[in-house]
């Protein structure tokens, strides 16, 4: 019970308290994640200069091969000891603020930050933005763990640290904030975006402070208007973009079965599956080696460069298999990142293929790379508001913004049209789930009361009978919530609910 108070007293305290709490997490966020970014920018360019030099002096392969092979046995150690720090760390950070999970926070942020390091900046084609999330979400639970933060509080803080990581990770504060909400938490709620948005601000200052105030993708020239009798082509795009997100998710979620297969085959042992993965990089490196790594190089090299239609679809095709490939060794590695440079691959693709017809002219071809990033994610995602703010805060121009919405408009319907899910949900669903036992403790859960709930009597709503409405707060003014209570759009209610239950008991509610 005394838990529970100290949860509602949280619940009730100033926007301030809210503030520097966030404060304290974009702080320690920011510099975390700043340095894992830093790092792996500077190795990575180490290793692709390494391979450009191997092709004029072959023997450099076989070196790139022995100190791959040897890093990924240290990186396989690290992952068999903390299997949290496998692949991206977004549904693991799901699945804890759903209450499924609950992982150790110094094993995790450690062993994540140098197995991410050294498995990214190798050449695999994984991305930052990922681990970044979770390295953000487990420094704010190490915060909230030194603070003694209750449950609701501590839930709160892993949000917020989550929203810091990416805004770290790409200079993209609002849509961290977005993002959070959106894919991760799922609600928007006054305790998670005060504290989720000042954690990113902290956290993009302190990245522009390393990094400058150049967008991470910035394009090179100002993009040209599409007129609106072109606008027929956003639709065709949107369509082309969701049918490649669809075939994307039900390719990442069956691959861990055909590598596992091939792994039993060659007696290989799961923890150094990434070996399969190097027999295709290796190659890919040798001969393509702007191809490696996340791809914000690459992507910035294909609004500067003129490339042909026929070289673009080699690129996305190499793309796509050693991202495929990357991610499903296990390695701890996102697939954020890569997914925006196959965007932006078949946004040129689709750009590039009208231009030879002669329905557009080789101008628009940053802006298709642009509507191609967006588009692409938001199908795969699920999550349209972050792709639009995401992007346009990568490139640092929100001119397009109209064509942009269009795209990520039909991507997201179609992806829906075709029962597709969201790609990190559907992966914490194919997860074995072995809860912890502090997660079958009771919770508070906050929600805000939808217009679906609005006008209706508590004892109409149809609940689990192991979940209590306490408390109902509108307009400043808290009350006892009892079966006679009448429920006002837009206040806020606390439940008391069992932490394994929270995302079951939140999507109820939500779909009442």
């Amino acid at each position: 019970m005394e838990n529970h108070k100290n949860e509602y007293a949280f619940s009730n305290e100033s926007i301030i308290s809210y503030v520097w709490r966030g404060v304290l997490v974009g702080i320690i966020a920011g510099v975390i994640v700043s340095l894992f970014r830093l790092l792996i920018e500077k190795l990575s360019h180490f290793v692709v200069s390494t391979y450009q030099a191997a092709y004029d002096k072959p023997s450099l392969v076989l070196a790139i091969l022995l100190v791959s092979v040897c890093l990924i046995i240290l990186i396989g150690s690290l992952t068999e000891s903390e299997p949290d720090i496998k692949g991206s760390g977004i549904p693991l950070v799901e699945g804890e603020l759903k209450g499924l999970l609950a992982p150790q926070w110094w094993p995790v942020l450690w062993k994540k930050f140098l197995a991410g390091v050294l498995a990214i900046s190798m050449g695999f084609m994984l991305g930052r933005e990922g681990p970044s999330i979770q390295l953000g979400a487990m420094s704010a639970k190490g915060i909230a763990s030194f603070l003694k933060s209750s449950r609701l509080e501590k839930r709160v803080l892993i949000a917020s640290g989550a929203a810091a990581g990416l805004s770290a990770a790409f200079n993209a504060p609002i849509a961290g904030l977005l993002f959070v909400v959106e894919e991760i938490y799922h609600h928007f709620s006054r305790l998670i975006w005060i504290t989720a948005l000042v954690a990113s601000l902290v956290a993009n200052f302190i990245s522009l402070n390393i990094f400058g105030l150049t967008p991470v993708l910035a394009m090179p020239k100002a993009m040209p208007f599409l007129s609106l009798n072109q606008y027929w082509l956003l639709l065709i795009l949107g369509a082309f973009l969701g049918i490649l997100g669809y075939w994307y998710e039900v390719t990442i979620l069956t691959l861990p079965r055909y590598i596992a297969k091939i792994g039993r085959i060659s007696h290989l042992s799961p923890k150094y599956y990434a070996l399969l993965a190097l027999v295709l990089i290796l190659p890919i490196g040798y001969f393509f080696p702007q191809l490696l790594g996340g791809g914000n190089a690459l992507i910035i090299s294909l609004s500067l460069n003129h490339t042909s239609l026929l070289v673009v679809l080699l690129y996305f095709i190499l793309r796509f298999i050693g991202s495929m490939a990357s991610y499903g060794s296990g390695l701890p590695g996102g697939i954020f990142l890569p997914i925006l440079t196959l965007g932006a691959l078949a946004g040129l693709l689709f750009g590039l293929f009208f231009q030879s017809i002669g329905l557009l002219d080789k101008s628009f071809m940053p802006l298709f790379i642009v509507l191609g990033m967006a588009g692409y994610f938001s199908a795969i995602s699920k999550a349209p508001l972050t792709a639009m703010i995401l992007v346009t805060e990568m490139v640092g121009d929100l001119k397009p913004l109209m064509a942009i919405a269009v795209v990520t408009f039909v991507a997201y319907l179609l992806m829906d049209l075709l029962k597709g899910a969201p790609i990190y949900e559907a992966m914490l669903e194919k997860m074995p789930i072995i809860p912890a036992k502090e997660v079958l403790q009771p919770t508070l859960l906050e929600l805000t009361v939808s217009d679906r709930l609005a006008g209706r009597y508590v004892r109409d709503l149809k609940l689990p009978a192991n979940v209590l409405i306490t408390t109902q707060i509108h307009h400043q003014q808290s009350e006892v919530v009892s079966g006679d209570t009448l429920l006002h759009t837009g206040a806020t209610l606390f439940l008391v609910v069992n932490e394994s239950d929270l995302g079951y008991v939140r999507q109820l509610l939500m779909t009442v």
